[in-house]
């Protein structure tokens, strides 16, 4: 009876891993055969990253930069990405769904290639800087409407929500993580032709011109805008181009299929009722984005670096490396759970892991004899930041109705940089720092009691599923 016993459960083991070994395969599998999907929104991953750097930019962490003294004293050089972004969002808000995407990717990647000229060529002057971050900031705000509009309507259903997290959160997260590493290795004593400025115009250079050869050549309209359109022969050449190899098969007729019962489902809808479906996600979402600014700001950086001067006053900007690396890590952990752990898991426990670091940070914080354990904290705080908030981007393209679409993921973002500008007018001091963590933690244990009724599990479903989800107030599945 042992023996039996023992050979059984040799099989059972053997066949877990032959089942585990079939779905890694079935997941590589999948991602080559939809791998247009991504390198259809390529260029706005690539302008994302710029965004990034400028994001790290204007909270602070340009170390080495000639301008370092100004970004303290002058919030037009902080906010002036913001202003330009929500100008941005607002224009391309009233163009998605009813032009042609590729025109506004170009323009937007040919902005950042403008952007990192400016950078490289006239690094000293603040004027320059300044239009700089304008250009990054408009051509941030110009994609950013079109791309969370629209991800959604190119993947397919099993692959979302890994697109549109690493779409908008990882490649945003791992422009933050460039800028904060070359800050910190950067040394003003190598006696260099070049200065750290220069390296960001030259980075911003290359992220353009990349993004603009993707924009000219991979770029594929959505589906669901074509037929809109009433173009239902373009939209069939779309999801051809949208997956390998590009030819027309029975799945290209399912998902055509699928993508009409949602625009006919949408069209059923008129705009009162839109606005009135749309409501309920729109404020689960606002307050989830709302965390993930707070997780990143000028108070944050001005916490990482007192901390980090305390401990190494003469190289205190080691941290920053480490700072970027958890953050970027987190978010790539979370980014590929969204399609296997799902959106509702990570986002609640990264968020509950995230706000208690974030109130242990703030008591630690007013007690100087324990700065290496509050580093340690702040560092974990921003890892769990990146799990909780990749699936903030996935919600975004799954909740709103269609005729509504652009304009709630437009005044979200809005919100977003709202709240960015508010917070850059606002000098920190010691006791104020902490009390800002005590109430990022407050707000994030809040979420994360109301998320657990409230914030649903869209993984595996169609657009039109997953919103039916989204606009009930409360969704117990896991």
């Amino acid at each position: 009876m042992t023996g039996d016993k023992s050979r059984a459960s040799r099989v059972s083991f053997q066949q877990e891993l032959k089942d585990q070994e079939q779905d890694q395969v079935s997941w590589i599998s999948r991602s080559s055969k939809n791998q247009p999907q991504w390198n259809a929104l390529g260029a706005s991953s690539l302008i994302f990253v710029s965004g990034g750097m400028s994001l790290a930019w204007g909270a602070g962490f340009a170390e080495h930069s000639l301008h370092l003294e100004l970004i303290s004293m002058s919030v037009h050089m902080q906010v002036c990405w913001y202003g330009a972004a929500l100008v941005g969002a607002l224009f391309s808000a009233f163009l998605t769904h009813r032009t042609p995407q590729r025109p506004l990717y170009i323009f937007s990647s040919c902005l950042v290639l403008l952007c990192g000229v400016l950078y490289l060529t006239l690094p000293g002057r603040a004027g320059a800087v300044m239009a700089a971050r304008y250009l990054d900031g408009l051509a941030n705000g110009l994609v950013f409407v079109p791309t969370l509009s629209t991800v959604g309507e190119l993947s397919v259903s099993e692959m979302r929500g890994v697109l549109a997290a690493s779409i908008e959160q990882l490649s945003c997260n791992f422009g933050i993580f460039i800028q904060l590493f070359y800050t910190a290795i950067w040394n003003s004593g190598w006696n260099l032709t070049i200065v750290a400025d220069q390296v960001h115009g030259l980075l911003g250079i290359f992220l353009g011109v990349a993004a603009l050869a993707l924009a000219l050549t991979l770029c594929v309209e959505s589906p669901v805008y074509l037929l809109l359109r009433r173009s239902e022969q373009a939209a069939v050449a779309a999801l051809r181009h949208l997956q390998r190899p590009s030819m027309v098969t029975s799945e290209t007729f399912l998902l055509l299929d699928e993508h009409k019962r949602y625009v006919a489902g949408n069209r059923e809808l008129s705009w009162g009722q839109s606005l009135k479906r749309g409501m309920v996600p729109l404020l689960k979402i606002a307050v989830h984005r709302s965390l993930y600014v707070l997780s990143l700001t000028p108070i944050i950086w001005v916490a990482l670096f007192e901390t980090a001067v305390k401990l190494t006053p003469q190289f205190h900007t080691w941290p920053y490396v480490v700072f970027g690396i958890l953050r970027c890590v987190g978010s790539g952990c979370g980014v590929f759970l969204m399609d296997s752990g799902g959106r509702k898991k990570p986002s609640l426990f990264g968020i509950f892991a995230g706000g208690s670091f974030a109130i242990a940070f703030a008591t630690l914080f007013q007690r100087t004899p324990h700065m290496i354990s509050a580093l340690s904290i702040l560092f974990s705080f921003q890892f769990f930041a990146g799990v909780a908030h990749a699936a903030s981007a996935v919600y975004l393209t799954e909740a709103f109705p269609l005729a509504v679409k652009p304009f709630f993921v437009a005044l979200v973002y809005i919100l977003e940089l709202l709240i960015r500008i508010g917070l850059c007018c606002f000098k920190p001091s010691h006791e104020a720092i902490a009390t800002y963590f005590y109430v990022v933690g407050g707000i994030s244990m809040s979420f994360f009691l109301s998320g657990i009724f409230c914030l649903p599990e869209t993984k595996l479903t169609t657009l039109a599923e997953a919103h039916q989800k989204i606009r009930k107030w409360f969704n117990e599945d896991f």
